[in-house]
């Protein structure tokens, strides 16, 4: 028997193929018109029937054909009658239901031309923060011990609280503690009793420095051991000193009243001693050096870069005079101290003696003490070698500390005038434009207090703020993007479950080019309606406000990981409400769909074939309910069915390109034979 001929051979294999390739597309076609029939069915009942109670039809139900399926198809059939039958007037208070949006251009390529190109094997997930390094900054390092629970993170509301109280103590005691050289009448009890307080506050304050988390290079300290590693080097020898000072301080103290036996108490009780012992009390101002440390902590919490400056200027000047008056105090103690010799400034001065009062003597000890560190001149002069001596070194002082506050606070203050000569200069063309052209009053008032507002909410340090950042390399920069953007690029809905390490490329290379911080304060807006859309904003912290019309106004709030306008990375989209914040800074970050677009489409391969597909079925769902979709609302169309529909699409093609690819690869080795 003669053999078939290869033509009859090959023409057999092409029907073949060509038939399971009918099937396969009639199979998909008969279950597309199934799926679009219930969808066209639940449309229908909520916009029509406006049924609160209405049930969404399965796929299940429909296939099967239980009662359900089959009342939803036949309701679906009478309406389709009714239209046919029936003029619908369109209602002129609605905006248009079927608008139509326009593709990008860079998804009108082939989807089939597509699939052919770059074609990969799948593996491994979507980058997101799990890939990136683990150790990052603001990091908690913690351990296993019992001792762990207890550690309250930096910045908590406790540690701001007894950081408080702290600040408050060291100010009263760097107030009272001098004063207690004057001997004011009826003040000894009261300062006995606020220094047996504030020794309770101290010694408890010690182990708590094991319970307040530290910021130590950018990530947060919370073990227990290392905390006390760094307690012992940093103040545990200065709380120490002075805790032991004020116990001994308060020992003698109880001592000298208690004791009755007149010839052992009376070297306490005697004047030298008791002026001594007062002057011994002031070394408890060293506790003054935590002061710094606590204002800081404080001031990185409650204050703006701007009020800030102006709070280091106004500390400056508050230190010189804290300053004076311990300089003061000790002045009118030294000289109370050596009168008991006979001679001093205070009997120079005549200000020994019951009838002068505090406010005298004090007011002469702070005048003395201006005048050294300005150039001035008063009646008060050393008396005795101690006190010249004294005198001396508080002008060797002045002249240090004195010039270098000085020139502190005017670099403060030129810095601030800095800042700020440029927006001063804008305002005033600001306001020169209104005048010039006779605009409204109103109109400018509220523009002043937007621009008020950017200097009190605006804290956080943007990218293109430090300047060294712009000399670093390419590569650093994009692992910064990387860091920056990554997280917040995965939670974009339709990234497919599967990538490459080109796609892991592809996704770095978006944080680096097409993606940029965004800030916005309250009064400040984001978009208004109208403006075509150019960006997705991803909401990185803080809350916005979107304003919208449907028949009468709303507002909704969209806040962290919530992702606006996401339909103009495949359409032309156009934006349909005004995102403003208003009671706080809100931090977001943009998406530049053009820029996405283009990096999509040079990369090609399975990630443009899945974006193309998600991009048609998103686009076409939100045409059938154009007039309900806005901004923010986008996902009510079912995000997640379409990234399964776009899956199974895939498949198909790409089985039908396999089988288009055998089908030539057996033609090419029978046409070789």
């Amino acid at each position: 028997m003669p053999s078939p001929s290869p033509k009859k051979t090959l023409d057999c294999l092409l029907g073949m193929q060509l038939e399971a390739l009918r099937e396969s597309v009639l199979q998909q076609h008969n279950k597309e018109v199934g799926e679009l029939r219930k969808t066209i069915v639940e449309l229908r009942r909520q916009l029509y029937f406006n049924d609160a109670d209405a049930v969404s039809v399965s796929h299940e139900a429909i296939a099967d054909g239980n009662a359900v399926g089959r009342w939803a198809d036949f309701a679906a059939k009478l309406l389709d009658k009714e239209e046919e039958s029936t003029e619908v007037e369109p209602d002129p208070e609605k905006p248009n239901q079927m608008e139509t949006l326009n593709m990008r251009p860079v998804w009108f390529s082939s989807t089939w031309q597509e699939a052919a190109k770059n074609r990969r094997m799948r593996g491994y997930r979507v980058s997101d923060r799990h890939s990136l390094p683990q150790i990052r900054m603001s990091d908690d390092f913690t351990d296993s011990t019992c001792w762990q629970r207890f550690v309250l993170r930096p910045r908590s509301k406790p540690q701001l609280t007894w950081s408080m109280l702290g600040t408050l103590l060291i100010l009263f005691d760097l107030i009272t503690i001098p004063l207690e050289l004057f001997n004011i009448p009826g003040s000894i009890d009261f300062f006995s009793t606020t220094s047996r307080i504030t020794l309770a506050f101290w010694i408890v304050d010690m182990p708590l420095n094991l319970c307040f988390g530290v910021e130590r290079g950018g990530r947060v300290e919370l073990r227990p051991t290392e905390l006390f590693k760094m307690y012992l080097r940093s103040w545990f020898v200065l709380d120490v000193l002075v805790i032991s000072l004020d116990v001994v301080l308060m020992v003698v103290e109880i001592v000298s009243t208690t004791s009755t036996d007149d010839q052992s108490n009376t070297g306490l009780r005697s004047a030298r001693f008791l002026r001594t012992m007062r002057l011994l009390r002031l070394l408890r101002l060293l506790r003054a050096v935590k002061l710094q440390q606590e204002l800081t902590l404080l001031a990185n919490r409650f204050l703006s870069a701007h009020v800030f400056m102006v709070a280091k200027v106004v500390f400056g000047l508050l230190m010189m005079l804290a300053i004076n008056h311990i300089i003061a105090c000790l002045w009118y103690g030294i000289g109370y101290w050596t009168a008991l010799d006979g001679r001093s400034w205070l009997e120079q001065a005549e200000l020994l003696g019951d009838e002068v009062g505090f406010a005298d003597r004090y007011a002469v000890s702070i005048h003395w003490t201006l005048t050294q560190f300005t150039p001035a001149t008063n009646n008060v002069a050393p008396y005795n070698a101690l006190e010249r001596f004294f005198a001396v070194w508080v002008i060797l002082l002045a002249m240090g500390v004195f010039s270098s506050f000085i020139s502190s606070i005017t670099a403060t203050v030129s810095k601030l005038q800095n800042s700020r000569v440029e927006q001063f200069q804008q305002r005033a063309k600001l306001l020169r434009f209104f005048v010039e052209r006779n605009l409204s009053a109103d109109l400018y008032g509220k523009i002043e207090d937007v621009l008020r507002q950017e200097g009190l909410f605006e804290v956080r340090i943007k990218e293109h703020d430090v300047k060294l950042v712009e000399g670093i390399p390419e590569r650093l920069k994009m692992q910064l993007h990387e860091e920056m953007f990554m997280s917040l690029l995965s939670l974009l809905p339709f990234w497919p479950k599967w990538v490459g390490e080109r796609d892991s490329l592809l996704h770095r290379l978006i944080c680096h080019q097409a993606m940029r911080e965004g800030t916005a304060v309250p009064g400040q807006d984001a978009f208004i309606a109208g403006a075509n859309a150019e960006e997705v904003y991803i909401i990185e912290s803080g809350s916005l406000n979107y304003v919208y019309l449907n028949n009468q106004w709303h507002e909704d709030t969209v806040s962290a990981e919530d992702i606006v306008s996401l339909p103009c990375i495949f359409a032309e989209w156009k934006h349909r409400g005004r995102l403003y914040a208003r009671h706080s800074a809100c931090y977001w970050v943009g998406l530049n769909a053009v820029q996405f677009c283009n990096l999509i489409a040079d990369s090609g391969g399975a990630v443009w074939q899945h974006l193309h597909i998600f991009g048609i079925l998103l686009v076409g769902a939100i045409e059938d309910r154009s007039w309900m979709i806005n901004d923010i609302n986008w996902s009510m169309v079912g995000v997640d069915a379409l990234c399964t529909r776009t899956v199974k699409f895939a498949d198909i093609l790409n089985e039908n390109h396999a089988t288009t690819s055998a089908s030539l690869a057996l033609l090419k080795s029978y046409s070789s034979e």
